[in-house]
């Protein structure tokens, strides 16, 4: 599920002299509640990890680009990785 980046602010009149919303407001507050939606929806479903082969995970894990404390889940092993250093991928696993 790929969650919409929430709009971006500018200046903008916000009200009408009636007081109403302007069509601009309106649209900046009806794309940043589908937005917020998105995100609470996706919450209350669980979160789910991106999932990668350990092929693929071998080459984020060199890459500088990745930070440490990215999470995976290794499709090949069945098994939840961290990288928590450049090049180096930890198996989370229970006790």
């Amino acid at each position: 599920m790929t969650i919409a980046n929430l709009p971006t602010f500018y200046s903008m009149r916000f009200t009408e002299d009636d007081g109403s919303l302007t069509g601009d407001s309106n649209l900046y507050l009806d794309q940043s509640f589908q937005t917020l939606n998105q995100i609470v929806n996706f919450f209350n479903q669980g979160l789910q990890t991106p999932q990668k082969t350990t092929a693929e995970i071998a080459v984020y894990a060199a890459q500088a680009a990745v930070p440490n404390g990215t999470i995976w889940f290794n499709t090949t092993i069945s098994k939840l990785q961290v990288k928590t250093a450049a090049g180096t991928i930890e198996t989370i696993t229970s006790v």
